[in-house]
């Protein structure tokens, strides 16, 4: 979240044009008004990091292995894939593909956050301390 907010004080990593209400305008690069990309970045990141600590401290110890990091590479990076639509491409190769270089870094990522969330499903025992008997 802070580096994103170093970023928008610093002009870095720009949106694309709009006319939005909240359009900013960079006068360090330009007059052009333009989506605050990483102020919805540091929002995106704040409200997840706020779901997931809000998930640990209800329900602590009793998360299955691998639930939390899933959750986390799930949401942080399903945002920033959305988040990339709307910000400028950073190098000129990018403008030949499909998605920019941020969604396709972003996809495996998601992936690797779904098997864990899945792993962590199919052996929520895992880890857990056994009682003993007698």
């Amino acid at each position: 979240m802070f580096i994103r907010l170093g970023n928008l004080m610093n002009s870095e990593i720009l949106g694309l044009p709009s006319d939005a209400p909240w359009a900013m305008v960079f006068l360090r690069v330009d007059p052009v008004p333009r989506h605050p990309a990483q102020l919805y970045e540091a929002l995106a990141y704040l409200v997840i990091f706020l779901l997931l600590l809000t998930l640990y401290r209800r329900r602590g110890g009793e998360v299955p292995h691998g639930r939390l990091i899933g959750a986390f590479l799930v949401l942080v990076f399903a945002a920033r894939f959305f988040i990339e639509i709307v910000k400028e491409r950073h190098v000129p190769f990018e403008a030949t593909l499909p998605l920019s270089m941020g969604q396709i870094l972003s996809i495996p990522l998601v992936a690797l956050g779904i098997m864990l969330w899945w792993w962590s499903t199919i052996n929520k025992d895992v880890g857990k301390k056994t009682k003993k008997i007698g």
